[in-house]
């Protein structure tokens, strides 16, 4: 992790990271459902990267850690960036698949194979398994729809077989929410005037701030999820900061209305060993949102079907899109960095 004490002018930086409370339960512990995301473990990443914030620099970091509110409302919030049927089917799927028990119709091709390799041990017979997609729709056909049954419906939305639903997982997903808006709010709390041919960052205008969220977000598209990704935090951040810059930047000249808002542009740097294809996706045809994606190849690796350098954006997007794919086991010092 690198962290530079100052800009290119010298002026000292500070940090914001923002991250929430977690509760002291053994469900939402590093320790549990990081069990069924062996590849990612989101729960201990959170921990250990605020330890390493913390631990190695103390002078530049302000942590500021949120308490958890039940009433936040993802289908407002991310409305913005994804589709609200799928978004309604995630609030929704842990609950439906609890209610269906196991004399109910639970499916073990549904249940997740780490939890079925010790279902014998488990003594508690009221304990759900934690849900993964037993197929997935043709979703190209376009007459295909999300069945009623939430085992039809995750593999009509998941785009894999390994993306689980947790018993905590909408919890955590407002928590992430939580942190995406203050993170945004801190952004803008410290905002000055500055010289106008200067950027903010560059002018010491407002702080950088690092939004530490559970889960990660850019294998999430519109209607679909996957990769270990729910709700795209990036991209609704990007949404985000380009309605308040929006609000905040009036334009009157001869030609336009007086007041009128200018269309701000926003930028997404996603540096990542997978490209960030949900992103990329939801902001393909955009032109207000410039997305640079640096990863691996994808003719190599996951997500194997989108990140190509020819792959530039389309209709008004057209070139607001720009892939770097690098070559398989590239490092952050020998070729990320450079990129």
């Amino acid at each position: 992790m690198l962290v530079s004490g100052s800009n290119s002018k010298g002026t000292p930086l500070s940090i914001v990271v923002v991250s929430i409370e977690q509760p002291a339960t053994s469900a939402h512990s590093s320790g549990n459902n990081d069990v069924f995301d062996q590849h990612n473990k989101p729960r201990l990443r959170r921990e250990l990267i605020l330890s390493a914030l913390q631990k190695e620099y103390p002078e530049l970091v302000s942590i500021k850690s949120l308490s958890p509110r039940k009433d936040v409302d993802l289908i407002d919030l991310y409305r913005r960036v994804h589709d609200v049927n799928m978004i309604e089917f995630i609030l929704n799927a842990w609950t439906k698949w609890a209610a269906m028990g196991r004399d109910g119709g639970w499916y073990e091709e549904c249940c997740h194979p780490e939890w079925l390799k010790n279902k014998e041990d488990c003594k508690d017979e009221a304990e759900v398994p934690p849900m993964v997609p037993c197929h997935v729709s043709f979703r190209r056909d376009g007459i295909e729809r999300p069945s009623d049954n939430v085992m039809g419906a995750l593999g009509y939305y998941c785009t894999d077989l390994m993306t689980p639903i947790v018993g905590t997982l909408v919890e955590e997903l407002m928590g992430d929410a939580q942190i995406i808006e203050a993170a945004v709010d801190f952004a803008f709390q410290k905002m000055e005037p500055g010289d106008a041919n200067e950027s903010p960052v560059e002018s010491g205008a407002f702080p950088v701030v690092y939004a530490v969220t559970t889960h990660p977000g850019h294998h999430a598209n519109r209607d679909n999820f996957g990769g270990y990704c729910y709700l795209n935090n990036a991209a609704l951040s990007a949404k985000l900061m380009q309605e308040r810059l929006e609000s905040l930047t009036d334009i009157s000249t001869d030609s336009e209305p007086p007041n009128k808002k200018r269309k701000c542009r926003v930028a997404i740097l996603d540096i990542d060993y997978h490209c960030g294809n949900g992103t990329g996706s939801i902001f393909y045809r955009d032109p207000g949102i410039f997305f640079s994606s640096i990863h691996c190849d994808p003719g190599v690796e996951y997500p194997f079907n989108a990140g190509y350098a020819d792959q530039i954006g389309s209709e008004g997007g057209k070139g607001a899109t720009h892939h770097i794919p690098l070559a398989p086991g590239a490092t952050w010092e020998g070729t990320y960095k450079i990129a």
